[in-house]
């Protein structure tokens, strides 16, 4: 099973969680912009670097703690990343954004009830603005568990709390493709792609659909769009291999 997808789903919420440090020296301010700015950029060797240097200076700085759990965490090294979000926890306990953050580690590494309990604690906080993404987060972490009707829940509630969230849609169409409902399905990925044409996986599911469907223009019309926008990419590689044979 492939965990990958929501982890560069989630990142967005370390970036928003870590963009006021504490203010502390001029100097040591500049390790840790810098060290967002690389997360940014994609670049997690050296937001290592960077977040290290920081640390050094605010050892306890739970925006520090949190830069190298997630830098950890996006190097595949799984340990330290949940050493520092455990420590970033202890800085700000019922920090939804990290409990968020340590529930995607654990669905990366497959750790399925740990995530469900960490995506649902920070999703239940009211006033955490980036519940969706959890909720999706749970929903997908159900999904992966073989429990269709708790990502289905999981999922609404997520669409309900955002409504414009197009990751959401894309797992709650993957969800019903699973399930064998192909309309559904479709046009859940439809919908994703109303919000966000450049979602690449979402062109490549409901190619798949539409192929499950017999309707092979239309999956033809999927898979090229989705080799157009990403044509170095894995998915792209596969449409190609579907557009061979469908033709």
């Amino acid at each position: 099973m492939r965990f990958c997808t929501v982890s560069l789903l989630l990142l967005t919420l370390l970036i928003a969680g870590c963009a006021q440090p504490r203010q502390d020296t001029q100097a040591e301010n500049v390790h840790y912009i810098l060290g967002v700015s690389y997360l940014q950029e994609g670049d997690s060797a050296r937001a290592l670097q960077e977040f290290h240097r920081a640390h050094q200076a605010q050892p306890r700085n739970p925006n520090v703690l949190i830069g190298l759990g997630r830098s950890y965490h996006l190097r595949g090294a799984h340990e330290q990343a949940e050493r520092y979000y455990r420590l970033a926890l202890r800085e700000r306990p019922d920090d939804s954004m990290i409990e968020n953050n340590l529930g995607d580690l654990y669905l990366s590494q497959g750790r399925l009830e740990e995530a469900i309990y960490y995506f649902e604690k920070a999703a239940s906080n009211l006033m955490f603005t980036d519940s969706a993404v959890s909720l999706t987060g749970l929903g997908y972490a159900h999904f992966l568990s073989g429990d269709y009707p708790e990502a289905l829940r999981a999922y609404r509630r997520a669409l309900a709390q955002n409504p414009r969230y197009d990751q959401a849609y894309l797992r709650l169409g993957e969800t019903y493709f699973a399930m064998d409902n192909l309309d559904r399905a479709r046009g859940a990925f439809r919908q994703a792609l109303r919000l966000n044409g450049n979602n690449i996986q979402a062109h490549y599911k409901l190619g798949m659909t539409q192929m499950k469907l017999g309707n092979v223009d239309a999956a033809l019309q999927s898979f090229e769009t989705l080799i157009k926008l990403a044509p170095m990419s894995d998915l792209a590689g596969e449409a190609e291999d579907y557009i061979e044979m469908l033709r």
